[in-house]
């Protein structure tokens, strides 16, 4: 993911003692953050200033991470300032950014939140889903079936990782306010400033949608007609009618593991390419 943002690598992956002591240090701060942020979530304000060890550390971490990120990015910027224009498969997020003109500022940020997005959700993902094929011979074959003709399409790879995400979504729940005035969800009326969280967790495990829901069935993915999806958009992401499967009522928001919509996730594509790359090696 460092890579990707700002062309450098880190060495987490190569050899022991490869790895500097800032880049040991952000992995610390990945896993304060991740930690923490449920914690500083769910206490009252009130608490949060009477106990505020929680909410320094969490602020602590961020800042450590956003200095991080900054450093990386101010590097690139300048070292392709020297260098002049690149060439399309040199660039990297940095330099599309800066190529767009965006501030500074929402650059660090946009980095700094893919940074730590980048960490824990593929590795998770692709841990479950290795776990799921272990369990599940039947399914391992069928991919290594898929993968040694493959000429293409490759619809059982993608269900299997959207299968996976709907058993274990990376983050279980999401949230939003009400900002500007009152809104009607079908027989609700939602008060404006209200938060609302939806819990996709529990959402993506629902009988009325996923027959078997606690089942790894990568097959509820597959289309009759051409046992695949699309272009990975809405209707894509509905489970299919697959023979010997009856689907349940449709639903396109029962399983959300990236969100929907203007702020859904943003590295949702980059982080399909690893966890299929992955997989299929």
């Amino acid at each position: 993911i460092s890579w990707v943002l700002f062309s450098s690598r880190l060495g987490c992956l190569g050899d022991a003692g490869e790895a500097t002591a800032a880049t040991e240090g952000v992995i610390r701060c990945v896993g304060a953050v991740l930690a923490l942020t449920l914690v500083t979530m769910a206490l009252p304000r009130p608490l949060l200033r009477l106990f505020p060890a929680p909410w320094d550390a969490f602020c602590h971490a961020w800042d450590q991470l956003f200095a991080f990120a900054k450093g990386h990015v101010d590097r690139r910027v300048a070292a392709v300032a020297a260098r002049g224009p690149l060439a399309e498969g040199d660039t990297c997020v940095t330099d599309l950014l800066a190529r767009e003109r965006v501030p500074a500022s929402s650059i660090y940020g946009n980095v700094t939140e893919l940074l730590l997005a980048g960490v824990d959700t593929v590795a998770s993902t692709l841990a479950w889903s290795l776990y799921e094929l272990a369990r599940n011979p039947g399914a391992q074959a069928a991919l290594h079936r898929e993968l040694a003709g493959a000429v293409g399409r490759l619809p059982l790879l993608r269900a299997v990782v959207k299968e996976t995400l709907r058993l274990y979504p990376v983050i279980p729940a999401n949230a939003r306010v009400v900002s500007n005035s009152d809104i009607r969800v079908g027989d609700y009326l939602v008060p404006r400033q209200t938060l609302i969280t939806l819990c996709h967790y529990a959402t993506s495990r629902d009988s009325r949608f996923f027959p078997a829901p606690d089942a790894f069935r990568p097959e509820r993915w597959l289309r009759h007609r051409d046992s695949g999806d699309t272009a990975g958009d809405t209707a894509g992401d509905t489970p299919g009618d697959t023979p010997g499967h009856p689907p349940g009522p449709r639903h396109p928001f029962a399983s959300l593991p990236f969100g929907l919509g203007p702020r859904s996730c943003v590295g949702r594509r980059l982080a399909e390419l690893q966890l299929h790359m992955a997989l299929a090696q």
